[in-house]
């Protein structure tokens, strides 16, 4: 018990120092800067932002796939006639199957997982499709 007070009292100086030297560090900043900054975007006059232009982005998601324990099972999902995937990902119906692969191919988003559990698990595509 005698040795914690001193331990106790050393981590409590050290932290009253810290914040005494941050504080600091944030008020040697020049008056005229704020203390955060927020990004900003400013398009070329030449090329203003029409909304019109934006291609819509559809998800879709595939059908549920059967994977036996111990296998690897393929899920995929085809993007509506004339889109492509943007990105894509899936869904697994458990905490023993695992994806080993997520990827575009072609019109279709694919994933891969193998169920390292002891019963039958699932696992299902989903894509970001847009016009190219």
């Amino acid at each position: 018990m005698a040795r914690t007070k001193p331990l106790v009292l050393t981590a409590l100086a050290l932290f009253g120092v810290l914040a005494a030297s941050t504080a600091a560090a944030a008020d040697d900043r020049p008056a005229d800067k704020p203390a955060s900054v927020k990004p900003t975007f400013n398009a070329p006059h030449d090329q203003a932002a029409d909304p019109s232009l934006l291609a819509a982005h559809d998800q879709v998601v595939g059908d549920w796939v059967d994977v036996a324990p111990g296998d690897n099972g393929i899920a995929y999902v085809a993007c509506p006639s004339g889109e492509v995937p943007t990105g894509g990902g899936g869904q697994t119906s458990a905490f023993r199957i695992f994806f080993t692969d997520s990827y575009p191919s072609g019109g279709s988003w694919v994933v891969r997982g193998t169920n390292t559990g002891s019963s039958t698990e699932s696992i299902r595509a989903t894509a970001v499709c847009t016009t190219p």
